[in-house]
């Protein structure tokens, strides 16, 4: 009986201290989604699709401050509507930002973050370029810059660059639908990553 009592009392505390701090659990849980690299100069930077445009204006801005030793961006994204791909209409975004055209190359048949992988690969084994810089936004980071780190492999130095303005927010996000909607989907990406692997053709 006072066995039961005790087991029904620590019950009772670890509920009260869930129903105290899950404000804490669940601004954590939405922050282990965010990984960001302390800022060195690559030889490219490269911009993951989506996201209205947070995604390109950081990656255009980085641009301007000269993190890019060889000068030049890759864009990713493939077919979106009609003739237009992802990449396409990022790069219109950036050239109206002020970057030069012929400093983007485009990454313009991936559907999935891993297919952005082997294709910005494929760009940057063809002009020799060892280092990169990812821009993405900050729900996404941890996940693509694991993504890259298996798919590049040991020989490609990777630097996780989040957009730093964007519309999501950490603080409650659990409060706002878009926002916990994007939570929920990168931790049943995550988990499918983790259990599965990096395997061509998954939902990630």
């Amino acid at each position: 009986m006072f066995k039961c009592l005790k087991i029904l009392i620590a019950f009772i505390i670890l509920a009260v201290l869930l129903y105290i701090g899950h404000g804490f659990i669940l601004k954590e849980a939405g922050r282990f989604l965010y990984y960001k690299d302390e800022l060195k100069p690559a030889d490219v930077i490269v911009v993951l699709a989506g996201e209205e445009t947070e995604r390109v204006e950081h990656g255009v801005k980085l641009f301007r401050e000269g993190w890019s030793r060889k000068d030049r961006m890759i864009l990713t994204g493939g077919p979106l509507v009609w003739k237009y791909t992802w990449a396409s209409l990022m790069q219109e975004h950036a050239v109206h930002l002020g970057m030069p055209r012929n400093a983007i190359m485009l990454a313009d048949k991936s559907r999935t973050t891993e297919e952005d992988v082997i294709f910005t690969k494929e760009l940057m084994d063809k002009h020799g370029y060892k280092s990169c810089i990812i821009v993405t936004s900050p729900y996404h980071s941890r996940r693509a810059l694991k993504i890259f780190k298996r798919g590049m492999g040991d020989k490609i130095k990777i630097i996780s660059a989040p957009a730093e303005e964007s519309w999501f927010r950490f603080d409650e996000w659990w409060k706002r639908e878009r926002d916990r909607a994007r939570v929920m989907d990168e931790y049943s990406k995550f988990i499918w990553l983790l259990i599965f692997g990096f395997k061509n053709g998954a939902p990630v």
